[in-house]
């Protein structure tokens, strides 16, 4: 994560500019794009139809203009199996990533929660991919998939702040 954190911080303070309803779109293209691009999907068929039902949900909270999805009773109860049933590597991650894209805790989503969610996705892969149980920026930084999800990440970032 140490290679996450130093190219991506910079991008906090010009997301400021970038309107809730457009950062919230930033988070669920990262979210789908992770689910779509993922060398190793989520084994479990449960959480697995969790994650693409919830990307759905989010996509059209989107689709109506709204700035998060509506965080009912039901969503939140199942956010919480899904917390207890997320095991296997990076999958917390990904919950939590979900988690944050619902009015919950707030009306928008902050410059802050934004990238929570970008690097919650990029963790999601590193640990899955990282054969050592101690992830190191080496091998962040020889990793050509982890690679491919910065520089993913950043052009996104890039095409709505204008930070290059």
């Amino acid at each position: 994560m140490e290679l996450w954190d130093a190219e991506m911080s910079r991008f906090e303070e010009p997301l400021e500019d970038v309107s809730a309803r457009d950062r919230f779109r930033i988070a669920v293209d990262v979210l789908g794009w992770s689910m779509a691009t993922t060398e190793r999907p989520i084994e479990d068929p449960g959480l697995s139809a969790y994650v693409d039902r919830t990307l759905a949900t989010l996509r059209a909270a989107l689709q109506q203009g709204r700035t998060l999805a509506g965080a009912t009773p039901e969503v939140l109860s199942e956010l919480t199996v899904q917390q207890n049933r997320a095991e296997a590597p990076g999958t917390m991650g990904i919950v939590l990533a979900l988690g944050l894209c619902f009015d919950e805790l707030d009306t928008v989503l902050t410059p802050s929660r934004t990238l929570e969610v970008l690097s919650q996705c990029y963790e999601f892969e590193l640990v899955r991919i990282c054969p050592d149980p101690i992830v190191t920026r080496a091998f962040e930084e020889r990793s050509e998939r982890m690679r491919d999800i910065l520089d993913y990440q950043q052009a996104l970032l890039t095409s709505y702040t204008g930070e290059a």
